[in-house]
């Protein structure tokens, strides 16, 4: 069975020769950003007016609770029953599913520990709690049980006003793995081919709605606001920016720098030869449109094609280790932010389920929204602060894609190490290198340092 190409389900965009005026107008951060100031203009001078124009907020939530079910369906579907066959890779998928797993568990225990420490939305924005939401009710086994296992589709499509998210995480896998093991390779490609199908068509339908964004930014950021009294609320978003960006620059510190020490990576080598999509990510905040560039940067510096081959794709879809830190720090950040009280327990349960539910919609526009406005759901969170993270979402969008991209590089490079696949002396016949000089730095490999 072939690997899920990225590329085929979205596409690199072209390269834009507008002027750079024109570029501007036509970006998204741009007018979330105009939204976030004219929401705080107009929750300063029109109080009133913004509270009882809050419901406008809706036009792009609601909307993004449409997709939650046909798009976490079709991509976790599309990422196990189309992904090769593992009894085959045998080692080299056992050791990298094993370290993705152990990896994106501890960005989200990092972040949740960062957001518990820290409370960015402890304080400012407590003030403004919506007093008709009612208190979550508490979380038993039993109620757990009935939300995991899948009964109905009408029921997981939210028949009581909200998707089951828990019941489509299960009912996908499920699926998936029920579709991989279908011997006809011709019934397995058409369910794979309807589900890439419908993952386009929610594609296409996320692109249209998130042009809805700046303006649910913009209502939502006025009625908190006018409730609040003034723009001392906001300042807790600026803290939660703060908390994200320490938190993923610890992450990678602590936890990249654990595997760079075992593994014996140089990290400033790897950091400039993986310059160019790490680039790419931050200032473009998507990781696919750096992807030809990492499979490129991944040869130079010595990973064999057959272990990028199957690492990064995988990597795409399992090993998101910004997004996951950023989520389990935005998930707390709305309950704070609303005064709902999780315990322990719930908030484990909680970094589960974003650990699962995170890795079925990489690549989308906008996909941690997605997941997050879904899990809160889930646990009684209202969803009113997700539209002030969208006024910051952009600039915090960068570093989280950063890690994500800088996760998977590193990841290739450390199953290439395990795996013996790392400048082997092909690669290193290629380029002219004998054994015994066979431990050039990578500043040469990449030609970064010039020679005679």
């Amino acid at each position: 069975m072939a690997p899920v190409e990225l590329s085929a389900t979205r596409e690199a965009p072209a390269p834009d020769t507008r002027p750079v005026w024109r570029r501007v107008l036509a970006s998204l951060p741009f007018w979330l950003v105009v939204g976030t100031v004219l929401g705080c203009v107009m929750g300063s001078v029109a109080p009133q007016f913004s509270k009882d124009a809050a419901p406008t907020q809706n036009v792009f939530l609601r909307p993004i609770q449409f997709v939650v079910l046909p798009l976490v369906f079709s991509s976790l579907v599309v990422g196990i029953a189309g992904q090769p066959d593992l009894k085959k890779l045998g080692k080299l998928a056992v050791k990298t599913f094993v370290y993705f797993e152990v990896v994106t568990t501890l960005a989200l225990v990092i972040g949740l520990l960062s957001v518990n420490l820290f409370k960015p939305g402890g304080d400012g924005l407590s003030v403004a709690k919506d007093p008709g939401v009612k208190s979550a009710d508490t979380l038993t086994y039993a109620l757990w049980v009935n939300h995991l296992t899948p009964k109905t589709w009408g029921e997981m499509m939210g028949g009581s006003g909200s998707s089951e998210l828990l019941q489509v995480l299960v009912a996908s896998v499920l699926f998936g793995c029920a579709t991989a093991m279908v011997p006809s390779e011709q019934h397995r490609n058409v369910i794979l081919t309807m589900c890439r199908a419908v993952m386009e068509v929610m594609f296409k339908f996320v692109d249209i709605i998130i042009w809805a964004a700046p303006v649910s930014v913009m209502f939502s950021i006025a009625a908190v606001v006018g409730k609040a009294g003034g723009l001392g609320v906001l300042a807790s978003l600026g803290k939660l920016v703060a908390v994200l960006y320490g938190t993923i620059l610890f992450f990678i510190v602590v936890v990249f720098g654990v595997v760079f020490l075992v593994l014996r990576i140089n990290p400033v080598e790897f950091m400039v030869a993986m310059k160019e999509p790490l680039i790419i990510a931050y200032t473009t905040a998507t990781s696919e449109a750096c992807l030809p560039q990492v499979f490129e940067a991944l040869e130079a510096y010595g990973v064999n094609p057959r272990i990028t081959s199957f690492v990064v794709p995988f990597g795409y879809s399992f090993n998101l280790d910004g997004s996951t830190l950023y989520l389990s720090l935005a998930a707390i950040f709305c309950a704070q932010a609303t005064g709902v009280t999780k315990t322990v327990g719930e908030q484990v349960i909680m970094v589960l389920m974003l650990m699962i539910s995170s890795k079925g919609v990489a690549g989308v526009r906008s996909a941690s929204i997605i997941v997050l406005a879904a899990t809160l759901t889930q646990f009684d969170i209202p969803q009113w602060p997700i539209t002030l993270i969208l006024g910051v979402d952009w600039f915090m969008d960068m570093a989280r894609t950063f890690c994500n991209v800088f996760g998977n590089c590193l990841a290739a490079v450390a199953m290439a190490k395990w795996e013996g696949e790392f400048r082997t002396p092909e690669f290193l016949a290629q380029r002219g290198v004998n054994s015994e000089s066979s431990q050039i730095t990578a500043l040469d490999e990449i030609g970064v340092v010039s020679k005679d």
